[in-house]
Order: C-alpha cells, then structure tokens, then sequence
C-alpha cells in the first residue's frame, strides 16, 4: 500500500516538473506537499518508529569515524609528547656543552695572548681559537634552530591536544545523542502503545455498554412473556362464559332415547 502511495507522489512529483516554468507550477508545488502529508499520514506508527530505530543506529558509523580520528590523535599526542620530552632532554645537554665550549674558547683566547699556544681541542679535533669561534658559531645556530623547532613542535601539541579533546567531546556528544534519541523512541513506542491500550479498552467498554443493552431487552421480553402466561392460567374461567346455557331435566334431555327404543319394539 505504502509503495503504491509512494508511486502516486512520484508521479506528483513528475508532473511538478512538466509544469515548471507555467503559471501552474506554484499550484503543482502545493499538490505534490499536499501529496507528501497526505502520504505521511498514511504510514503507521510502527513503521515510522521502526525507522526512527534504523536512522538511529546509523549513528554507531559516526561514532564509529569519530572514534577511529580520535585514535589516531591519541597516539600522535603520545608520539610527540615522546619526541618533545626526548628533544628536550637532549637539547639541554647540547646547551652545557656548547656553553662550556664557549668557556674553554674564551679561556684559550686569554692564554694565547700571554703567549700560550693559540690551539684548542673543539670536540675531537685540535684547531685555532679563531676556528673554534667559528666552530662554536655553528653550533650554537644549531641549537637555536632545534629549539626553534622545539617550539614548533609544543605549538603542534598544543593544537592536537585540542584537537583530540574536540575529538573526544564529539565522541561522547554522538553517543549522548544516541542514547537520549533512544530513550526518546523508547518513551514514544511506550505512549504509542498506551494510546492503543487504552483504545482498546474504550471499544471493550463500548461493547459492555452494548451487551448490557442487549440483557436489558431480553429480561424485559421475558418479563412480557411472563405476565401473558400468568394471564393464560386465568383464561379458563373467561371463556366459559360464552358457553350456552341448558334448563332441561337430565330425565328429558334422555327421554328421546327412550322413546326411540320403545318404537323399535
């Protein structure tokens, strides 16, 4: 039935089509909402709840995707946490040596002009203090760039530990929703079946109503038959008076008899 209703508002649908661009058009448009209702109308309740129900649970396939990127933030959290705790580490053990390079290259500078030797040991090789000035230059642009990316990197964090937050509030907000559109159903389906309960029991209090009808007419047919058999065991005594009555002796009433017998001998 629903399908043929359906086949009707397609065919509304066509026709709003053909008509586009007419001065009918705007009145096609009313017919086919006027079809759409009316078509809504006609699906039952439990139909529509059943696919409330369906609609629902394809919430599970966006909890689902949320679930899975919010998974794949969690490790990257981890990831770069690791990295960052790591890189911090190591770039203050590069700092103290490269500022205790500084120290040695500064005391070498001041002994090489009182006449000591102007070499020093930077790392493992042994190079002039101009050189190792040079040396330390570098290295000290290094380390600047590692804690320039350092940054970057906690800049990073910060920004997919919100990520990963938003993630899981999306996550716990789809399943809330879920579950409050359950209950929701749940209660609808549960006053659905109220109302057809106490319809029901609104039909059964029309037919009691009805069968007491029906008992009261037949006590009240009975009763009239009742009172005409009482009437009936009082009718011998009325219609005997409609008998005729006789005056005659019983000796005369027989004397034709006798007289009869007497002629025949």
């Amino acid at each position: 039935m629903v399908r043929k209703l359906l086949i009707v508002a397609a065919i509304g649908v066509a026709a709003c089509f053909a008509f586009k661009g007419t001065r009918m058009f705007g009145y096609a448009k009313e017919e086919v909402a006027a079809i759409g209702d009316w078509v809504e109308s006609k699906v039952p309740v439990e139909k529509k709840i059943k696919q409330l129900r369906k609609e629902i649970g394809t919430l599970d396939k966006e909890v689902e995707k949320a679930s899975n990127e919010l998974a794949r933030e969690i490790v990257e959290v981890d990831y770069l946490t690791t990295d960052i705790g790591r890189e911090q580490v190591a770039l203050v053990s590069e700092e103290k040596k490269v500022v205790a390079m500084g120290d040695a290259i500064r005391a070498a500078a001041e002994h090489a002009g009182k006449g000591s030797s102007n070499l020093i040991h930077y790392g493992n090789v042994t190079v002039q203090v101009d050189e190792a000035k040079q040396m330390l230059a570098d290295d000290v642009k290094r380390l600047v760039s590692r804690k320039e990316t350092l940054a970057t990197m906690q800049e990073t964090l910060i920004s997919r530990e919100r990520i990963k937050d938003a993630l899981a509030k999306q996550v716990e907000g789809i399943k809330r929703q879920k579950r409050e559109l359950a209950v929701a159903v749940d209660r609808l389906e549960a006053d659905h079946k109220r109302l057809q309960l106490q319809q029901i029991e609104s039909k059964y209090q029309f037919d009691d109503t009805r069968l007491a009808a029906v008992k009261q007419t037949l006590k009240d047919l009975q009763k009239d038959i009742d009172v005409k058999r009482a009437k009936l065991k009082l009718a011998p005594t009325v219609a005997s008076e409609g008998a005729p009555s006789n005056t005659q002796s019983v000796d005369d009433i027989l004397a034709p008899l006798a007289g009869k017998k007497k002629d025949s001998n």
